[in-house]
């Protein structure tokens, strides 16, 4: 051991030595330690490992071994830090219910898109009806995404020639295959702006909704980057703002309607009178439900 620990000192002793540019030799006393001069810095792995528990957007398997190899990163000295910081999160073991790894899944398909490969998968839309059916898809990979607990891919599909989004968790059996898909890249989506514009992984309509807004205007802001205040209205306010009229561009799809509704408490849809009357539909809807509760 003493034999290693010299040759170690000389190998760092070398300062043209390549070690030295990725990791440092500490000497204290009896002990020594070799950490590495971090690709993230130990704050940096800080916010990353706390974005990553709460998100619970990994399963049982992903998140712990993720957050070990983070927190591995991090000098001998704080990796206890970084620990204490997440452990109650840790200990509460709460991930999400979707129990398929999507590490590797995740990097084929991104490897598929960066080789211009298609691929055929067999797909199963457990959102579209309880007993779900299974079909195989033929598409032109082009983009992959993450919304909302979720991994998302994007493709140019072979049959109707639209591109179409699917969740990735939900593709099994992928394989690589040698077909022709007429793909003009002139019309790819723009993915940067549709993040933007799409919530909750639903493509959607491009569209302006006017809304009076009764709460805190930054939390708008940070949902849609598009959004403008229009005007300040003469609006009675139980709540301690002023009432404002707000624009969003978005592409409207069932993403953004749930998260209107999710809203609604603090906001009425202006405009498009057709989106403001579906929202006011899905409430009357709604309050049915609890209404029927008391015929029973």
């Amino acid at each position: 051991m003493q034999r290693i620990i010299e040759n170690l000192k000389l190998a760092f002793d070398d300062k043209t030595n390549v070690l030295n540019r990725h990791f440092t030799f500490k000497e204290d006393g009896r002990y020594h330690t070799v950490s590495q001069n971090l690709l993230l810095k130990e704050n940096e792995i800080l916010l990353l490992t706390k974005i990553l528990v709460s998100s619970r957007s990994l399963n049982e398997t992903e998140l712990p071994e993720l957050i070990d190899k983070l927190i591995d990163m991090v000098g001998v000295d704080n990796r206890k830090v970084v620990k204490d910081a997440v452990a109650s999160e840790r200990l509460t073991q709460t991930f999400i219910d979707d129990t398929s790894l999507r590490k590797d899944k995740l990097w084929a398909l991104q490897q598929n898109i960066s080789n211009n490969e298609k691929i055929r998968f067999q797909y199963t839309n457990h959102e579209a009806q309880e007993d779900a059916q299974t079909e195989t898809v033929e598409i032109s990979p082009v983009h992959t995404f993450f919304d909302n607990y979720y991994f998302f891919l994007v493709g140019l599909e072979k049959e109707t020639h639209k591109y179409v989004t699917y969740r990735i968790d939900w593709m099994t059996d992928i394989k690589v295959i040698h077909v022709k898909i007429a793909d003009d890249y002139s019309k790819r989506p723009n993915h940067g702006r549709d993040a933007q514009l799409n919530l909750y992984g639903y493509p959607g309509k491009k569209t302006r909704i006017y809304f009076e807004y009764y709460g805190y205007i930054g939390y708008i802001r940070d949902k849609f980057p598009s959004c403008k205040v229009i005007k300040k209205l003469d609006r009675p306010n139980r709540f301690p703002f002023s009432v404002n009229l707000i624009e969003i561009e978005v592409n409207y799809s069932d993403g953004v309607k749930l998260w209107l509704l999710g809203e609604t408490t603090i906001l009425r849809v202006v405009k498009p009178k057709a989106i403001a009357d579906d929202i006011k539909k899905t409430l009357y809807d709604t309050y049915r439900l609890y209404d029927d509760e008391k015929k029973q």
